[in-house]
This record gives structure tokens, sequence and C-alpha cells, in this order.
């Protein structure tokens, strides 16, 4: 119930927030506001009163009272007078008659405070003018209450009294609030709600007309608990890594006055470690109309996971194991790729990658863990081929001959108490049979230009079987000139029952010639052999000889001849080196001696000293144009 006796808002309080002044130097400060009204005295006079200061002296006090309408207009304007004090130190008074039937609830009033520098100063204060209401005979009913009957029945009466020499009397038709139900009271003032126990038996009416506000509250009602049931389980399969949601499921029953029903509304929370220094609460929910619920915590460490339901008002709490989080940081697998692709039937395959952790945004490598090459024909069902040990920084390379298959490939690690496991993506290799072309040669070497070379050679083919020749097929021959980079093809010839090809192509440079067998879908390409054939007009040394024959040991030798070339027809070739070798009789040896210039008619002559039996011999080279000579020899015994 309010008071009789009511005192204004200070002025001095409140003019921080709802006004300031419109100029910092106004004269009159120390302004103090304070009133009384007493709503059950019969006359219901109320005095304001407003002391303050000013050096060049309060000239006048007045005060325009404002109703809480929606202009919020003057209704009344009060003039005060000053009853103690000095124009420059003193209070100021009024007292007036509110008028509650015409303007009742809150007034408020502006006072304007005007000073002899010219300036006025506005503070405001208010009051609220209504009639004293109360809500008296509160009851409830039942007096013991509990999940099953949680409701509470709250009655009782609005009186209001207009002043202290009347009666309160009953007051019709005002509207009463209780835990948000709205209820009217009925003639005789009373009214009847519906509170949930849950809550505080509180009701209250707000100001309405001329009826001041009103409040009551009741001690509540005897709550029997009920005890609880919880059950829960983990469904995330473990282990997760660091950071991963993991869900919790369950459910919680009451024991109601049916026997084990659900429990609405009851607020759960998921914890890690419970019951030890380490306890944590992870997440916090509540159960839905069926009593079921689910949690979604993000467990950051090992440890046991209990989910907790809570005391209620009406509920005792309960709780249940959820199950043991496997918390593991994660690693991954990055760049892995297995070659050579196609592989070799029995040859050496290398897997190659790195395993490796994030952690604060970083990466770092697994070092000296053991990781597992699996092989798989169709990419579902795998085998262990070889376990290997990554290197300090978390690289790899993993060297097989396992490769019999076409299939997949990958890595795996089996994880441990601190990483998760991984596997890598998988890579397909095709394995295919090696194949080689032996024997290759290309002939004639040297050859005249115009005239035809033959390429051969015999393609084998190794299997599981060991090597055998390689019928019907495609070796591709290609022609690269000396001093140039680029290769020709130049034609295919297509391999015998017994693996060997030929074919023949005229000769018109010298260069390089090369065969590739390009390898099929069962068969890997040929290694790229090559032969190098030089082209050119043929030459020819005539009338070698070396004379006298027999001579003197120490006497002159001379070696003569004549060097032709042949084009269409032969000429003599003039301006060119011959060279001259010799073997002493019992060696194997040539040894150079010098070189004869052949002159415009194409003989050469060049003397030398004879110091033992030998064999004599000439050799023109050749160039880019002309093939070298023949070898002629003549034999010279010395004495």
């Amino acid at each position: 119930m309010r008071p009789a006796s009511a005192l204004f808002v200070t002025a001095a309080l409140v003019a921080a927030a709802l006004y300031v002044p419109a100029t910092a130097h106004a004269d009159v400060t120390n302004i103090r506001v304070t009133g009384t009204f007493d709503r059950l005295d019969p006359d219901r006079v109320a005095t304001v009163s407003v002391s303050a200061k000013s050096a060049s002296g309060v000239t006048d006090v007045r005060a325009n009272v404002r109703h809480p309408s929606p202009q919020g207009e003057v209704h009344t304007t009060l003039q005060f007078e000053r009853v103690d004090g000095t124009e420059n130190d003193g209070t100021w008074r009024t007292q007036f008659h509110p008028d509650v039937e015409t303007h009742p609830g809150a007034n408020t009033l502006e006072l304007l405070i005007t000073s002899a520098d010219g300036e006025t100063v506005t503070r405001f204060t208010s009051f609220v003018d209504c009639y004293e209401t109360s809500i008296t005979d509160v009851t409830i009913s039942p007096k013991v209450i509990d999940e099953d009957r949680p409701e509470v029945d709250v009655r009782g009466r609005v009186m209001v009294q207009k002043s202290r020499d009347v009666a309160p009397v009953p007051v019709p038709g005002a509207v009463v609030q209780g835990r948000g139900q709205h209820v009217t009271t009925g003639t005789d003032g009373s009214f009847r709600t519906t509170i949930d126990g849950h809550y505080p038996l509180h009701v209250r009416m707000l100001q309405q007309g001329t009826l001041c506000a009103a409040a009551a509250s009741h001690r509540a009602p005897t709550i029997v608990k009920q005890a609880t049931e919880t059950s829960a389980r983990m469904t995330t399969p473990q282990p997760i890594a660091t950071g991963t949601e993991v869900s919790v499921q369950g459910k919680v029953l009451r024991h109601g006055a049916a026997g084990l029903v659900p429990a609405a509304g009851v607020p759960v929370r998921a914890h890690l470690n419970y019951g030890t220094s380490k306890q944590r609460v992870l997440k916090t929910g509540y159960t839905a109309e069926d009593g079921t619920f689910q949690l979604s915590p993000v467990p950051d460490e090992s440890g046991p996971l209990t989910v907790v339901a809570q005391d209620t008002a009406f509920l005792t709490g309960s709780n249940a194991p959820a199950g043991t989080v496997d918390v593991r940081k994660a690693v991954r697998f990055t760049t892995v790729n297995a070659d050579p692709e196609p592989g070799q039937y029995g040859g050496y395959l290398r897997i190659r990658g790195r395993l490796v952790g994030d952690l604060n945004g970083l990466t770092y490598g697994l070092g000296n863990v053991p990781v597992i090459v699996e092989f798989s024909t169709n990419g579902t069902a795998w085998t262990h081929v070889v376990t290997r040990e990554t290197f300090s920084d978390g690289t790899f390379e993993i060297h097989t001959n396992a490769t019999t298959k076409d299939g997949y490939w990958r890595v795996r690690y089996a994880g441990s108490a601190e990483y998760l496991p991984a596997v890598s993506g998988s890579d397909h290799v095709d394995v295919k049979y090696r194949t080689h072309i032996h024997s290759y040669d290309v002939s004639p070497e040297p050859v005249p230009k115009g005239h035809d070379v033959t390429v051969k050679g015999l393609l084998y083919r190794y299997t599981a079987q060991g090597g055998i020749p390689g019928p019907g097929a495609n070796v591709h021959i290609y022609f690269q000139p000396t001093g140039s980079s680029e290769w020709t093809w130049m034609g295919a010839a297509k391999t015998a029952s017994n693996g060997w090809f030929s074919k023949k192509f005229t000769a018109s440079k010298t260069g390089t010639w090369l065969a590739r067998y390009w390898g099929s879908d069962t068969y890997l390409g040929s290694n790229l052999p090559t032969d190098t054939v030089e082209v050119g007009y043929r030459t020819y040394l005539y009338a070698f000889n070396a004379s006298p024959e027999p001579v003197t040991k120490g006497a002159d030798i001379r070696v003569v001849g004549l060097l032709h070339r042949f084009r269409p027809g032969g000429i003599p070739a003039p301006g060119v080196n011959i060279h001259i070798y010799f073997k002493p009789n019992g060696s194997s040896k040539w040894t150079w001696m010098g070189a004869g210039k052949t002159g415009s008619n194409g003989w050469f002559s060049k003397k030398f000293k004879a110091s033992q039996d030998g064999t004599w011999l000439g050799r023109y080279w050749g160039n880019g144009t002309y093939l070298g000579s023949n070898l002629p020899t003549d034999y010279v015994d010395v004495r």
C-alpha cells in the first residue's frame, strides 16, 4: 500500500537527466525542490517549496502544471511567494489543490526561476494524483502443490480509500494482473486468478484512472518435489578431432502420480569430468515436451561426459553418464603421389608425400611415425604392402616393387594416443610390361648421299613369363640432322613374328636415326636407341705407294697417292689433307706421322725417314659433303 504522504521528486536530482540550462553562466544556483502531498488528507492540498541562490537576485518563481496527456498541455499555472531569506538566497513556496477527477495520474511541474540578469532557469518535478488503492484478503488454494498440480488459485479484493475519514470501499471493474493473466474485479471488488506455482505468488494492479497502483504477495505454497531419472548417450563415433562437436541425446523422466512420465522444460547440462576438481560445463539445454534432449558440446580434451538434470522448483535433479570422449589432434596427408605412371611390371614404384598437423594456424610435420602403404584393385578392399617411418619433417618416400596389377595406391596413418588416424586420397597407377629394342643398327655406315640406309632392330617384351619377341608392333623411326635439335618422323616399321623390324630410307644428310615403340594398353614404350650415320659423296685413294722398297734405314721414304671424289663422275680432289699413319711390324698400334695436302690434280706426296719395317696407311677423313676415303696400305722393308 502506498504511504499516505508522498514527497515530490527533488528537482536537483533529476535536472541533469531532464534539463540542461541554456547558458553555462546563469547565476541561479543551488536549486532544491521539495514538496508534500497527502492523498488521504480530505483537503488534498499539495505544497511545493523551492530554495535557490542568485547573485543578481531571484525576481520570479512560477510553475506550469502539465498533465501526461498526449499533448502534455498546461492545465494550471502556479505562482510562488518568498517565505524565507532574501532574493539572493531564499525559499519560495506555493500551495494548490490538484483536481484528481479531472487530471488523475502523474502531473509534471515545470518550474521557471527568473533572476534579475534576465535569465530563466527551468527545473522539473512531478507527483501522482490518485486515490489510495489496496489489494486485500489475498488467499491461495491449494496449500500443497507438485509437478502434476502446479497451479495455484489466488483470490483477493481491490479496495479504494479516498480520504482517511472514510472507510475503504470495493472497486468493481478493476484489472488485476498475475503472471501475465488479466482478470477484472466483480461488483464486490473481488477477483480470482490462476498462477503457476513455479513462480512467486504476486498480483498487481497498474494505476487506472483515479485509482493508484497496488500490489500484494502471498507466501508460496508447500512444494512436494518429485524425483527424476536421467538417461544419456553420446552418438558421435570416437575418437574425434579437437574442436569437433559431439551429439549427446537422452531423456529425463519424473516420478509422477501416474508413475514415470516425461519431465518437460528441465535444464540439462553436459559436464566434462563431472564430480572431479576438473569438472566443467560444456553445454546447457532444456528437455522437450516428451522429456528428450539433445546437446552438442565441443570437448577440448578427453574424459567422461555426464549429463546433469538440474534441480527445479518441483523436481529433484539427477545425472547419467553419456560416455567417454576421446579427443585427439587431427592430422592429414598432403602431396601424396605414386610414380612413375604408368608403372612397370615388377619395377619400382615410388610413393611420396607428407603427414602434417595444424596448430594455431601453423602447419607442422609429424616426424618419425609409421605410415602404411596400401594397394587395392577396386579402390574398396585394401591390402597392406609396406610400412615405413616419416622423416623428421613429416615427409616420406617409400619404394616397392609389388607392381603386378593395375590399381589404387594410398598411405594410411594408424594414429596414436595423441593423434587421430588419417588416410590419404588414392592414386591410380596402370601397370604395363616393359619393352626394349635390342640389336639396333642403321647401315651402311658411312653411306653415299642418295643411297639407301636400312634401319633394323629386335623388339622384346618382358612379361610375367620372361622376355619374348614383340610381333605385329609399329616401331616409329625418327631422324635428326647433325647440328639440329629437331626430330622428324620418317616412317614406321612393323615387327615380324620374331620381333625383328627393318625399313629402308634414302640417305640425304649426316645425322642420327632413332627408333621408338610407343607402347599400348598392355606394354610400356621402349627405350630410345640411336645410331649416327655419316652421309656424303664417296672418295677413293688411288695409286697409293710408299717407296723405295726395300729401303735403307735412315733413308727417305716417299708416300704418294691420288684422291678422287665421286659425284656422278670421278674428279680429282685438290687442296685437302691426306693423313699418313705407320704401324711397325709386329705392332697393332697405328701412329700418325703427318699429313700431305693434295695438289690441283688430286695428287699428294710426303717424305718420311725410314726407321723400321712396317706398314704405311693413307686416309682422307671426309667433311660434310664428302665421305672419308678407303684405307690403302703399303708394306716397306727397312734394312
